[in-house]
Order: C-alpha cells, then structure tokens, then sequence
C-alpha cells in the first residue's frame, strides 16, 4: 500500500478543530517546514468562538508567516543592500581583528557610494558587477577585492534568509590586479651592509629616531606593527632575544591601541639578534633621552606613548631618497631577512619561524626571492653532460 503522499515543503495537511472548553477552539494541521521536517502546528481560538473558525483563521495567518527556522523574517526584496552589509559587519565585529573592521568599514563607506540606491531585488550579477567595476577604477583593485567580499557576505544573508535563490555575487566578473604587482624590493647582503653604514652616518635619520628601528627591521624581519609594539621587558640583553608580544593598530574612534596578539598564532614568536642590532639597542639603552627615559617601549613617540605606524612609514619615505634606497619599504626588509635565509641554504620553515609565518608556502611564495641566475645548475649540467663525462667513440 502505498501510503499517504509526503507534504511539500511549505504545505500543510489537514487542518482539524477540537472544541477544548465552551467557545474556545484548537485548530491543528501537520506542516512540513522549510528545513524539511513536519512539525504539528496549532493555534487557539482569540476570543469568543462559536464553531472553531476564529481558530483555524488564527493558524492559517500564522502559517502563511512561518519562516524557516533561524532566519530573521525582516529581510525582503524591498531591503536596501547597504543594510545587509551593516549586518554583516555587526556580526564580525567581536571575532575580527580592528586591523580587519578598519579596512572593511573603509570599504563600507566606498561601496555605499555605489549601492545607496539598490536594493536586494534589484541586486542582479550585473548589476553588481558595475559596481565592483566602478569601486576599482575610483579606489584600486585591493579596495574592490575587499568590496566584493562585504557584498558576497552580504547577498548570503539574504540567501540564508530565504529571500533569493542563489548568491548573485558569484556571478560577478573575477577582479583583476591594475598591474605587476611587484610588491617590496628585497635588498641583499651588500645592499644591506652600505645601508647599515649610511644609516649610523644619517643625522636625519637619528634626529627622526629612524636609525635604530631600522637597524631592528633590517636584524628582525619582524612587522612595522610588531616593533613598534616592543617593550623593553620584551628584550633579554643577556641571551640577546627579542619576543614580539604584540602589536600597534590605530582603531577608528579609538586611536592607537596595543593588542597582546598577532596577526596570526605564529607571529608570537622569539627570536636571536645579529650582534648590529644588539649594540644598536645596547647604546639605545644606554643613552636614553630625556622623552625615552620612562617610556616602556623600545621606538615610541616623542612623548613617549605608542608611535604610529603610518607616521613612521611616512618619516622613513622623507628620508630614504638621500640613503639611494628611494623604494625600499619597511616591508623590504622582512623580504631581505627571508632572501638571506634562502641564499644561504637554510631551510623555508626556518624563514617562516624567523618572520612569524602560520605557513612555511607563505615564506616561500612571497617573501623568498624568485627568478635568481643560479650557476650551481650550470656546473650539475656540465658534470653530467660534458663531453669528458661522455663515453669514447674510439
């Protein structure tokens, strides 16, 4: 026997009323929910009622409101999608870093220039691939990367809540980079040397306090944000180690804030100092200013509080012209540190230890230098094809 045929999802069976007490009524009914569990549903009748239809009038109403369960039931085609990105971000807010909500509220504010207007109906693939398009030809393909990634997150919500059928965003053009992104240029073990000397020649550079934090990058590798959230207790000068504890974000609305974290579990890390980095911090020590003198960080601000990362970078770009180093950046030297370990045989998973990498294919895809003339392949070849090594034709 066949049996009785399965609800549909969002179908009823039928709907039976019991008189439970004089004028008061249950109406009852199976539903097959959109989970795609059946689940019995009732309502009682809301005033007087005489037969029981008040109460299946009741059920009926409620029926045609029932959500799937977890959604919210608030969002409709009708719902601006700037509101759906706000929710998005509300919900990562604990779990995200300030770093991250900076970057993403940045580009909140750029998308909305694009989106005020539109709504979750009116949200095609292609209408949102204007957008993206439009969002990287004003502020760059990072800034439509990051824009792309709030609207994906957003048009999920809407998706999760029932309201559409599939993610437009998926649809949406791949964005490409503006360019060859070449990134930092590492320096190599002579370039390193000729800065380290014109460095501790540099009035410039000692009266911007740039010679010592430099001279701590260049022997580090270590982050901008980690070395301006060094300590002095953070610095054992009998073992010559140095540990990264933490990290310098400015978060908006709060200004520069000092996190006990990294920006992965692996950037907690210790690590040996080259002896020219030691004696730099050893005179630093030793020869404290008077605005150095009770501050508890190694390189903070001339009032000795936390030294702000942009600024910084922006003292060292006046300043790296007259060293003949016009496009080295702070983040040329954890290039140079991994460049150095991969020149001299040691091991990728070394590299990423040394600059606080979660995964050794990070050390060895972006930080160690690629497309090096390597004459020991040369000399292999030679060995093994050379016509001495050849068998005699005699």
């Amino acid at each position: 026997m066949a049996g009785r045929p399965p609800l549909r999802i969002g179908q009823h069976g039928k709907i039976t009323r019991k008189q439970i007490e004089p004028n008061v009524w249950i109406a009852r009914c199976r539903f097959r929910d959109y989970d795609g569990v059946t689940r019995l549903v009732e309502r009682r009748s809301p005033k007087a009622d005489q037969r029981g239809k008040l109460a299946e009038d009741v059920l009926v109403e409620a029926l045609a409101k029932r959500r799937p369960p977890g959604t919210s039931g608030t969002i409709t085609m009708l719902t601006p999608l700037a509101d759906l990105v706000s929710q998005h971000l509300e919900m990562i807010e604990r779990s995200a870093s300030p770093a991250t909500m900076t970057t993403y509220r940045s580009a909140e504010r750029n998308l909305l220039k694009y989106t005020q207007s539109l709504r979750v109906g009116e949200a095609t693939p292609g209408r949102l691939n204007a957008v993206i398009v439009s969002l990287q030809d004003a502020h760059g393909s990072n800034m439509a990367r990051h824009g792309r990634t709030l609207l994906r997150a957003a048009m999920q919500i809407a998706v999760m809540d029932d309201v559409l059928d599939a993610n437009p965003v998926k649809e949406v053009s791949r964005i490409e980079s503006d360019g060859e992104v070449t990134g930092a240029p590492a320096l190599d073990s002579q370039q390193m040397r000729d800065l380290l000397t014109l460095l501790r020649a540099s009035e410039m550079c000692r009266k911007a306090d740039l010679t010592d934090p430099i001279i701590v990058l260049m022997g580090t590798g270590f982050r901008r944000s980690e070395l301006l959230a060094l300590r002095w207790e953070d610095y054992d000068d009998q073992t010559g180690e140095m540990t990264t504890r933490g990290k310098v974000v400015r978060v908006s609305g709060q200004g520069l804030k000092r996190f006990d974290t990294g920006k992965t579990k692996s950037s907690i890390r210790t690590v040996t100092l080259p002896g020219f980095a030691i004696a730099a911090l050893r005179d630093r020590k030793a020869n404290k200013s008077d605005w150095r003198g009770d501050s508890k960080y190694i390189f903070p601000a001339t009032n000795g509080n936390l030294r702000d990362p942009d600024n910084f970078n922006k003292q060292w770009r006046k300043v790296r012209d007259a060293l003949g180093v016009p496009d080295v950046t702070s983040h040329s030297f954890r290039k140079s540190v991994a460049t150095i370990i991969d020149d001299n045989g040691l091991s990728a998973r070394i590299g990423a230890d040394q600059l606080g990498h979660r995964k050794v294919s990070m050390t060895q895809d972006r930080y160690m230098k690629r497309g090096k003339t390597h004459p020991i392949v040369a000399d292999l070849l030679d060995q093994a094809v050379s016509p001495h090594s050849l068998p005699s034709n005699k």
